[in-house]
C-alpha cells in the first residue's frame, strides 16, 4: 500500500485527479447499483406476487355440512396434490369426497398493490422508493467530497504546509532551513525551486551582510585614518599662528612648513580619492571570457618588468602553466575578466614595488581547489623581499583597510579594492609573509576560472 501511495505522489496533478476522479466515479457508480437492486428487493418483499392467487375450495361431507379451505399459489406452477382438508369438529381426514357434485373451485388473483399489505410495510414501502431516488444522489455527493479530501490529502497537505512554514521562517528574516518534499510532482518541483530560490537568498543576504560589515569597517578606517592627515595640518596652522603672532618665523621656514602642509593636503586628497574609487568597486559588472592563459601570463609580465625597471627594481617571473602543459596535465584556457584580473594584479605589484628593497617575484600558475568539488582558480603570487605585512593585517584575513597609519595607507585600500574584486570573481585573496623563497610580504590571489 505505502508503495502504491508513494506511485501516486509521484504522479502528475492532471493524471492523479482524473485517477482519482475515475475511482470515485467507479465506487459511486458499484454503490448506487447496489443500493438500488437492494431497494427493489427489498420492496417486493413487502408487496404481494403479482402472479399470486388464492386458491378457494369448498365442498360437503356425508353429514352435509359445508367445508372450504384457500391456499395461495403462484400462477404458471405445475401442478400440484391439494392437502387433506379437514373437518372442524374433530380433525380427522376425510380421504374422499362425500360427494364430488357439491365440489367447488374459486381462484382470486391478488395483484402487486400496497392496499393489500399493512400500515408499517407500506411505509417502509414507499421509504424504500424514496431511497432508490436518492442514493445515486446521496453517493455522488459524497463521492465529490471524499474524491476532493483524498486529493488534498495526499497531493497537496504535506507540501502546502511546508511552503507555508518555509514562508513564515522568510518573513521572520530566518534562512537557516532545508525545504524537502520527495515527490515528482507539480508541487515537488515547486517545493524544489522554493528551495533554490531559499539558497539564492540565503547566499545573497550573506553577500550583503559581508558588504555591510565591509562598509562598516570601511568607514571606521576612514573615520581613523582621516584623523592623521587632519591632526597634521590642524598642528602646522597652530604652529604658523603662533610664530606669526610672535614674529619669530622668518620666510624661509614659512615655505617650508607650507610645502609639508602641501604634502600632508596631497596625501590627504589622494586618499579620500581612493576610499571614493573603492566605494566604486563594488558596481564593477565582471565580463568573464575564455582566455590563453599562458598569453595573457607573457603580457602582464612584460608590463610588470617595466615598472619594476623603472622603480630600479629586479623581477622575477615564473610561470607554472608551461610545466604543466608538458605534463599534459592542465588545460590552459581559462574563463575569466582580463581587464578585472589585470587591475587586481597590478594593484598588488604596486605594493610589492613600494616596499621592495631589491626583488619581486611574480609567480602564474593553475590549482585545484579538490578533486571532488570542481573547482579551479588561477592565481597570481606576488612576493617581494620587504618587511612584510603588519601582524595586525594578517591577522584581519579579509579586513585589509586600515591596518597602519602613514606610508601604509596607500597598501591598505590597494589590499581592499583587490579583495574585493577577488571575491566578485568568486575568488580570494591571501596574505602571508613568507613566500616562494622571499623574507617580504606574499599576496596570492585566487580567480575562479
Amino acid at each position: 500500500m505505502e508503495k502504491l501511495m508513494k506511485k501516486y505522489r509521484d504522479l502528475s496533478f492532471r493524471r492523479a485527479f482524473v485517477l482519482t476522479v475515475l475511482a470515485a466515479f467507479a465506487a459511486v457508480a458499484f454503490l448506487s447499483a447496489a443500493g438500488i437492486w437492494g431497494c427493489v428487493a427489498f420492496r417486493n418483499y413487502l408487496v404481494p406476487d403479482p402472479n399470486a392467487v388464492m386458491l378457494k375450495i369448498e365442498y360437503q361431507n356425508e353429514k352435509g355440512r359445508t367445508c372450504s379451505a384457500e391456499y395461495r399459489v403462484t400462477l404458471g406452477e405445475e401442478a400440484f396434490q391439494v392437502p387433506w382438508i379437514t373437518e372442524a369438529e374433530d380433525g380427522e381426514p376425510v380421504p374422499e369426497l362425500a360427494d364430488i357434485s357439491s365440489l367447488k373451485v374459486s381462484a382470486v388473483k391478488l395483484g402487486k398493490s400496497i392496499d393489500l399489505i399493512g400500515p408499517r410495510r407500506r411505509l417502509a414501502y414507499r421509504i424504500l422508493g424514496v431511497l432508490t431516488a436518492l442514493l445515486p444522489l446521496l453517493f455522488s455527493v459524497a463521492g465529490i467530497l471524499v474524491c476532493g479530501f483524498f486529493f488534498y490529502r495526499h497531493k497537496m497537505k504535506e507540501p502546502l504546509a511546508l511552503l507555508n512554514r518555509a514562508m513564515e521562517n522568510i518573513t521572520s528574516e530566518n534562512l537557516d532551513f532545508s525545504l524537502k518534499y520527495e515527490s515528482r510532482d507539480e508541487m515537488g518541483q515547486l517545493c524544489g525551486s522554493f528551495e533554490k530560490m531559499r539558497g539564492v537568498l540565503s547566499e545573497n543576504y550573506r553577500t550583503l551582510w559581508n558588504m555591510a560589515q565591509e562598509r562598516r569597517l570601511l568607514q571606521a578606517s576612514v573615520a581613523h585614518d582621516l584623523r592623521n592627515p587632519i591632526a597634521i595640518l590642524a598642528g602646522y596652522a597652530e604652529y604658523l599662528r603662533i610664530g606669526l603672532e610672535k614674529g619669530t618665523l622668518s620666510g624661509e621656514r614659512l615655505l617650508t612648513i607650507a610645502g609639508r602642509m602641501e604634502d600632508t593636503a596631497g596625501r590627504l586628497s589622494q586618499y579620500t580619492e581612493s576610499v571614493r574609487y573603492l566605494n566604486r568597486m563594488e558596481d564593477v559588472e565582471l565580463h568573464p571570457v575564455p582566455v590563453n592563459a599562458p598569453e595573457f601570463v607573457r603580457k602582464m609580465t612584460e608590463d610588470f618588468e617595466i615598472l619594476a625597471k623603472e622603480a630600479d627594481l629586479r623581477l622575477e617571473a615564473v610561470c607554472r602553466l608551461q610545466e604543466k602543459e608538458t605534463e599534459g596535465s592542465c588545460e590552459q584556457t581559462v574563463t575569466m575578466d582580463c581587464d578585472v584580473v589585470y587591475r587586481i594584479a597590478e594593484n598588488l605589484m604596486n605594493n610589492a614595488l613600494r616596499f621592495a628593497r631589491q626583488t619581486v617575484k611574480i609567480v602564474f600558475d593553475l590549482e585545484e581547489e579538490s578533486p571532488t568539488a570542481g573547482k579551479r582558480f588561477f592565481t597570481v603570487e606576488i612576493c617581494d623581499d620587504g618587511p612584510g605585512f603588519p601582524e595586525e593585517l594578517l591577522g584581519r584575513k579579509s579586513d585589509f583597510f586600515a591596518h597602519a597609519s602613514g606610508e601604509r595607507e596607500h597598501s591598505g585600500l590597494g589590499l581592499a579594492i583587490a579583495d574585493i574584486l577577488c571575491k566578485k570573481h568568486g575568488g580570494r585573496l591571501e596574505l602571508s609573509n613568507s613566500g616562494e623563497g622571499l623574507s617580504g610580504g606574499a599576496a596570492k590571489l585566487f580567480i575562479k576560472s
